[in-house]
């Protein structure tokens, strides 16, 4: 388990980097948080006030990264998830972790639906049903990402008392 956080870890951390020094581009006055800011568009006018001043091409070479590193976060929370309920002794905490270890696959699908949409937007081919959609899938997969990272900074003293056990 250990040689899978290191290698799904760094493959992640990587990925994220290189998203981070791909998509500068995209962070504006306009879109402070760049690709995020595309994820969040719920209107039709709020999507064509956030693609103004893109360039398409570094859209989609960002949206096209993400779906590499997709694999990449889901393999590191998900073994991580599960590693930190292997520490604990408390039934519901170690319960709760074996759980959020397969909640972050649905986090994983909820992007890669998310970039698909987002694709097809930047494309031209968008509705108010659509631009929802992608909204509620980046929310959904932020709210478990951070659900699941709130579960591993958590259980993190317990994972020193374990190794010292």
């Amino acid at each position: 388990m250990k040689t899978r956080l290191i290698v799904f870890g760094s493959l992640a951390a990587l990925f994220f980097f290189i998203l981070q020094i791909q998509g500068a581009n995209l962070k504006t006055d306009a879109t402070p948080l760049g690709i995020i800011d595309f994820e969040f568009a719920d209107t039709g006018e709020r999507l064509n006030a956030v693609l103004f001043g893109w360039s398409n091409a570094d859209v989609k070479a960002n949206i096209y990264i993400d779906f590499v590193f997709i694999p990449f976060y889901v393999l590191f929370f998900s073994t991580a998830a599960l590693a930190c309920s292997a520490t604990w002794t408390n039934i519901s905490m170690k319960h709760a972790g074996k759980s959020l270890s397969k909640a972050v696959y649905v986090a994983g699908v909820l992007d890669l639906i998310e970039n698909k949409i987002m694709l097809d937007s930047l494309a031209g081919s968008f509705s108010d049903f659509t631009l929802m959609l992608t909204n509620w899938c980046a929310g959904a997969k932020f709210l478990l990402l951070l659900v699941v990272i709130l579960y591993i900074v958590i259980s993190m003293p317990f994972i020193f008392f374990y190794k010292n056990k």
